[in-house]
């Protein structure tokens, strides 16, 4: 299993989907390749299952050695190998025979790779590519903008890296699950390429959408900047969902953007995550409490989440909000932004970042209701979480959660502060409305959303696939 910024060293929704299909499918034995930021210290949130064994990290942006080739083989620098990953990851048409060569080429000849960024011929056939992609006149998308100095050097360095990652060996295996359709394609891409090992994708959020809304954010980045980020997160996508031989998205809204990026329909298959049910719940506390579950990242809107809190606040003073998360890597600023936000309007003891937690479920059981504000989610876990202990979620529109929910929450579009917080305050005015909605919400987690169905999923269509029967 290859992850991304999640498993085992990161607390989420995906981390622990990860943990608990491992886990589920204990007849099978797991070696699992996380993909890091190496500059940042990293922490095992999880403790591996006896069935799992993990593999050294691959790391990115750090300062480590880099891959090392067979002692004695003769260096080949290549110096079209960024032409090539350009050529199959920057256009939105890549080439994909193009971006498997490069990166096989990264593969067999590791010592090559940093001789062969690091000549004049390299850098001038990668300019003489971009040009001719910039140039390109593609019907589907909008004119490329033109790369100065520094943006042209910095994407040249992001292929560095991907060329870095994909030099890293892999070990042996029957099956190539990657949980991501970004960096963590590229090792499986390349091992696929050599080996003939069947891949099966699981997406959680939309990769791409999810670098649509990042570039968006960012309002300190240039045009360049932002094509850059958006048109490589597409071209690693588009290369997993053509490589892949079975794309398992975690809902049907992922699987409808999947099949607009061009993943033949043919593959995919959708199994929903699942938790493992627990025994009757536990009537609320009735203490207006509201429990918010993730990490803080702007992908959750957590400041939209604050401004909820402000206006129930006005309506109902004795309710009380919890967030209960870690800030995402790399999101610091945001949570700063967030704290600062609390303490300008004022909210005190009315919202309060708890940290993180070892306990979702007693922390749920502590609430009267569950608020997600995401922009952007597939099957968020912590709305299963609620529905198993009985409670019920009010929650924005984005990927499966309104299917999830469907007549056991509230829904609402997302950033809409007013709507959110009437539907807020509705729940903790009607205990009884509260009650029935968290009821229907335990039942249909057991008739859906168990792990043993999720992992019934998994372990069946795993053995189609290293069985060589139709997925």
């Amino acid at each position: 299993m290859i992850t991304e910024g999640t498993y085992p060293y990161a607390i989420g929704g995906v981390s622990s989907w990860c943990d608990a299909v491992i886990g589920g499918l204990e007849d099978i034995g797991w070696e699992i390749l996380p993909i890091v930021a190496g500059a940042k210290r990293r922490q095992q949130h999880f403790e591996l299952p006896p069935n799992a064994r993990l593999l050294r990290p691959i790391e990115l942006w750090s300062h480590g050695p880099a891959p090392r080739g067979v002692p004695g083989r003769r260096a080949h620098p290549n110096a079209s190998i960024p032409a090539q990953l350009l050529r199959g990851l920057l256009p939105w048409h890549g080439d994909l025979d193009a971006l498997t060569a490069a990166l096989v080429q990264c593969r067999r000849f590791p010592d090559d790779v940093r001789r062969a960024f690091r000549t004049r011929d390299c850098w001038q056939a990668y300019l003489s590519a971009l040009q001719d992609i910039l140039e390109l006149d593609d019907e589907d998308s909008a004119p490329a903008p033109a790369y100065d100095a520094i943006e042209a050097a910095r994407l040249y360095q992001l292929l560095y890296w991907i060329a870095r990652t994909a030099a890293v060996p892999t070990p042996r295996c029957s099956l190539l699950h990657v949980t991501a359709a970004g960096w963590a394609t590229i090792p499986a891409l390349v091992h696929k390429a050599l080996e003939g090992t069947p891949m099966l994708l699981t997406e959680h959020g939309v990769y791409v959408r999810e670098a649509y809304l990042a570039s968006v954010r960012d309002t300190s980045a240039s045009r360049g900047e932002r094509h850059m980020s958006t048109r490589i997160a597409l071209g690693l996508t588009r290369a997993a969902y053509a490589t892949a031989d079975a794309i398992a998205p975690v809902t049907e809204a992922n699987a409808q953007w999947e099949r607009g990026l061009g993943a033949d329909p043919e593959k995919i298959r959708v199994i929903p995550n699942g938790i493992h049910p627990v025994g009757e719940p536990l009537a609320p506390p009735n203490a207006a409490r509201v429990i918010a579950l993730g990490r803080i990242d702007p992908l959750k809107d957590v400041q939209t989440m604050l401004l909820v809190a402000d206006e129930v606040a006005r309506r109902m003073p004795q309710a009380r909000f919890e967030y209960w998360g870690p800030p995402t890597p790399g999101e610091e600023l945001y949570a700063h932004a967030c704290e600062r936000m609390r303490l300008r309007l004022g909210l005190g003891e009315r919202f309060r970042f708890m940290g993180r937690t070892s306990d979702p479920h007693g922390v749920i059981r502590s609430g009267d209701l569950v608020l997600m504000t995401s922009i952007s989610e597939a099957m968020p876990m912590a709305l299963l979480e609620a529905m198993a202990q009985g409670r019920p979620a009010v929650a924005t529109s984005v990927g499966g959660v309104p299917g999830v929910l469907h007549g056991c929450g509230i829904v609402t579009a997302p950033g809409d502060v007013h709507r959110l917080a009437s539907a807020v305050t509705t729940l903790l005015r009607n205990p009884g409305l509260a009650a029935q909605l968290g009821r229907r919400g335990y039942e249909r987690l057991h008739q859906s959303y168990t792990l043993e169905r999720c992992a019934e999923a998994y372990g069946t269509l795993i053995d189609q696939l290293t069985c060589g029967a139709p997925a």
